[in-house]
């Protein structure tokens, strides 16, 4: 079993957010600056369309970027206090089943089966684990970026 830390996923998803946060806002500055240049180059009718659909589609990823970004910041207090919730759980299935044959898998963000209130949570976590198996887990309450603590 692969060990990372909270801190260690955490830090890299903000990072990863903020950089498409900041791609995203630079793409659709661009794309609005120059927007002459692009229905020049599709004709009026469809560099229109095209430039409509693209920042739509940024302003999206923005949207989505800033959400997530959001949610980390609002669980830095319980990182840096080290506040996680501590929980005993029983790996059910993955969001994506990629290694159905297996069983074994990273980053497919598993539902959990909390034991002792029969409650499904379902945590990012870059740990090989198991369908079937029983670990216990740490997280961030709203995130929900876990770590393995051990296999029970």
């Amino acid at each position: 079993m692969k060990k990372s830390s909270i801190h260690e996923l955490y830090w890299f998803t903000m990072i990863c957010h903020i950089f498409v946060l900041i791609c995203g806002i630079v793409t659709s500055v661009i794309m609005i600056v120059n927007y002459t240049s692009f229905i020049g180059s599709f004709g009026k009718v469809l560099g229109i369309i095209f430039l409509i659909v693209i920042v739509g589609l940024l302003v999206v990823l923005i949207a989505s970027s800033i959400k997530v970004i959001i949610t980390l910041l609002a669980d830095l207090k319980s990182l840096k206090n080290h506040d996680y919730i501590s929980v005993i759980g029983k790996v059910l299935k993955f969001k994506k089943n990629t290694e159905p044959e297996s069983g074994i898998q990273i980053n497919d963000n598993p539902i959990v089966l909390i034991l002792n209130t029969n409650e499904e949570v379902e945590l990012i976590i870059n740990d090989k684990i198991r369908v079937g198996e029983t670990y216990k887990f740490n997280y961030l309450r709203k995130c929900k970026i876990a770590e393995v603590v051990e296999k029970i």
